[in-house]
């Protein structure tokens, strides 16, 4: 499992690397985001640990302090969480991004860990730097939970790197 979780991270980087020579540095703080993220999925517990994949669609677009993002989680268990909620861009200087979110979505486990409930809700926190090109790099850091409304509340944190593409 770690050798399947090194090549794809290596991989990840590749692709990551690749995109950065080809996105122009036009692109300005005034457009959307898509947001790519490769974590280790359940890092704290470990009771089902599995590589995981995210995409995000975050509308920075919009003039509002709190905005909107929906995304979509998937680990090699095959468990998938779609998910939409708000996050906030708060700059600690011109390069230095802390990005908070919140999101409830739906979880099915596959043969991954069992949440014990279809509704759950992401809570997240991201930090990341700014390259020349707006393109940022970062780590974050989440907890998925059924807020009790399960039996049980087992809970997941995912440890993740981050690479957000303005478009």
């Amino acid at each position: 499992m770690v050798d399947f979780y090194i090549r794809f991270l290596k991989k990840y980087i590749i692709v990551l690397a690749f995109l950065s020579i080809f996105i122009p540095d036009i692109y300005s703080q005034d457009k959307n985001y898509i947001t790519l993220s490769t974590a280790v999925f359940d890092i704290l517990q470990q009771d089902n640990s599995s590589s995981e994949g995210r995409v995000e669609f975050r509308f920075h677009k919009i003039d509002w302090q709190i905005k909107p993002f929906s995304g979509l989680m998937a680990n090699t268990d095959g468990a998938v969480y779609l998910f939409s909620g708000f996050y906030i861009d708060i700059p600690l200087a011109s390069f230095l991004y802390i990005t908070p979110s919140f999101a409830p979505g739906f979880y099915h486990k596959c043969d991954s860990k069992n949440l014990d409930f279809a509704l759950e809700f992401r809570s997240q926190i991201e930090m990341a730097i700014r390259l020349e090109n707006n393109i940022r790099v970062g780590v974050s850091f989440n907890h998925i939970s059924n807020a009790s409304f399960g039996e049980e509340n087992p809970g997941v944190e995912s440890l993740a790197l981050t690479y957000v593409i303005p478009f």
